[in-house]
C-alpha cells in the first residue's frame, strides 16, 4: 500500500487510491467504448461509471470506520484498489457483537444506497421515449444498464449496489460476511476456534471463486478477490493465534533485566561494541540520574554511523522517550503488541509508574511468541509467521 496516492481525508481518515486503480478505469473505458455511436464518448461514460461506482465502493467501506470508531477502534485509512476498498482497523473490536456491527455496516450503506437510487430508476425510465412500452423486467434492466445513457448509469449504479452488498455477504472471511461468520460463532465458542471455521468457509469460497473465475463468469478480478480471500484470511488466522499465544505473558515476564543500556554521556562506538558482542538491537538510554530518556534503535545507529560517525554522542541520535509507547508491566503481551501497531514503534518502555524496569521489542515479542506458543501447543505446533507478528484488521467491498 505504500504507493498509493493520497485523495482526502475527512473523520479523520485517510481515504487513499492505490497506483493500480488505473488500470479498473482503463478497463471501463474499453468496456463501454462499443456502446455508443461515439467511441470517446462511450469511454468517458465508462471511466464515468466506474468513478461512480467507487463512490459507492467508499461510502461502503466509511460504513464500517464510523461503526468502528465509534467502538474506539482507530480507522488511519481506507484504500481503494480495482477489486474494492480496504478499511484498515489498528486492532479488532473486543467483542463479537462489535464485529458483527462493524462487518454488517458495509453492506447496509450499499442497500441503502440503492433504496434512495430506486425512485430516480423509475423517473429516468419512464422519461426516456426509447424505454416506454417495455415491460419492466429483470432482462430489461440488465440491458438497459449496459448503455451510455442516463438511464443505464442510474439502473447501473441501484443493481450493483445490491450486487455489492450481496456479494460481501457471502461467508468468505476476510470479506464481510465472513466476518459476520466469525462474529456469530465466536459468541458459543473461542475466539481463535470461530476464526479457524471462518477461514475454513471462506478458502472453500475461494475456490468456488476461482473456479467461476476461470470458466469466464467473473474474470480476472474474481481470480484476485479468491487471491485475496484465500491469502488474506489465513494471514488474519495467524494473526488472531499470535495474539492468543501473547495474551498468556504479562509484559514483566517478558522483559530481559540483563539487558545492557546505555547513557546519554556515552558515544555512539560505545553501542557499536555492545552489538558487536550480543544479539541486542535496541538500546535503552539513561541520564546520569538514571532516568529514562530514550532508545537507540539499530536503524538510528546505523543512520548515525553514515551521517555523523562513531564519535556522535548517543543523546544526539536516539529516539527520545517522548515517541516511545508505554506500557504497564501488569499488561499483557497482545496488549503491548497494540501499542506497538497503534505508534508504529517497534519498542515499548514499561513503566510501574514513574520508575522505569526496560524496554520490549518486536523482536522480543516474536521470540516469546514462537516459545509460548510452542509450550502452548505442544502437540499440534502454531502457524508462526516468519518475522514479529502484525496485527490484522481489514475489511473490504
Amino acid at each position: 500500500m505504500g504507493t498509493s496516492l493520497i485523495l482526502f481525508k475527512v473523520f479523520n481518515i485517510e481515504v487513499r487510491v492505490h497506483w493500480s486503480f488505473v488500470l479498473i478505469l482503463i478497463y471501463g473505458a474499453f468496456a463501454y467504448a462499443g456502446s455508443d455511436s461515439n467511441v470517446l464518448f462511450g469511454s468517458l461514460y465508462g471511466v464515468l461509471v466506474i468513478l461512480l461506482l467507487f463512490v459507492c465502493v467508499t461510502l461502503h467501506e466509511f460504513g464500517h470506520a464510523l461503526v468502528a470508531k465509534y467502538y474506539k477502534v482507530n480507522v488511519p485509512s481506507i484504500t481503494l484498489l480495482p477489486i474494492g476498498g480496504v478499511a484498515s482497523l489498528e486492532r479488532m473490536p473486543d467483542k463479537p457483537i462489535q464485529e458483527f456491527l462493524i462487518a454488517i455496516a458495509g453492506p447496509l450503506v450499499n442497500f441503502v444506497l440503492a433504496v434512495l437510487l430506486l425512485p430516480l430508476c423509475f423517473v429516468v425510465y419512464n422519461l426516456d421515449t426509447r424505454l416506454s412500452g417495455a415491460p419492466l423486467t429483470l432482462n430489461n434492466l440488465l440491458g438497459i444498464m449496459q448503455t451510455a445513457t442516463p438511464a443505464g448509469l442510474v439502473i447501473y449504479l441501484t443493481i450493483t449496489n445490491i450486487a455489492l452488498a450481496l456479494f460481501n455477504l457471502l461467508p468468505a472471511f476476510p470479506m464481510d460476511g465472513g466476518r459476520i461468520l466469525r462474529a456469530l460463532l465466536a459468541m458459543t465458542t473461542s475466539y481463535v476456534q470461530a476464526t479457524r471455521i471462518a477461514v475454513f468457509v471462506g478458502r472453500i469460497m475461494a475456490v468456488l471463486f476461482a473456479i467461476w473465475g476461470i470458466a469466464g463468469g467473473g474474470g480476472i478480478f474474481m481470480l484476485l478477490i479468491a487471491f485475496f480471500v484465500y491469502v488474506g484470511g489465513g494471514s488474519e488466522r495467524e494473526a488472531v493465534e499470535s495474539r492468543a499465544v501473547l495474551k498468556n505473558v504479562l509484559a514483566s515476564q517478558a522483559l530481559t533485566h540483563s539487558a545492557a543500556k546505555l547513557y546519554t554521556s556515552e558515544r555512539v562506538n560505545r553501542a557499536v561494541e555492545l552489538v558487536m558482542n550480543s544479539y541486542q538491537t535496541d538500546y535503552s538510554v539513561l541520564d546520569l540520574s538514571g532516568k529514562f530518556v530514550g532508545v537507540l534503535t539499530r536503524a538510528r545507529l546505523i543512520q548515525a554511523l553514515n551521517t555523523v560517525g562513531s564519535d556522535a554522542r548517543v543523546v544526539d541520535v536516539m529516539v527520545p522517550a517522548e515517541q516511545i509507547p508505554i506500557c504497564s508491566p501488569r499488561q499483557n503481551l497482545a496488549e503491548v503488541w497494540e501499542k506497538m501497531a497503534e505508534s508504529g514503534s517497534r519498542d515499548v518502555a514499561i513503566k510501574d509508574g514513574s520508575e522505569f524496569l526496560g524496554l520490549i521489542t518486536v523482536d522480543d515479542i516474536s521470540e516469546v511468541f514462537q516459545v509460548v506458543g510452542a509450550v502452548m501447543n505442544s502437540t499440534t505446533p502454531p502457524q508462526t509467521p516468519s518475522s514479529a507478528p502484525q496485527p490484522s484488521g481489514a475489511t473490504n467491498a
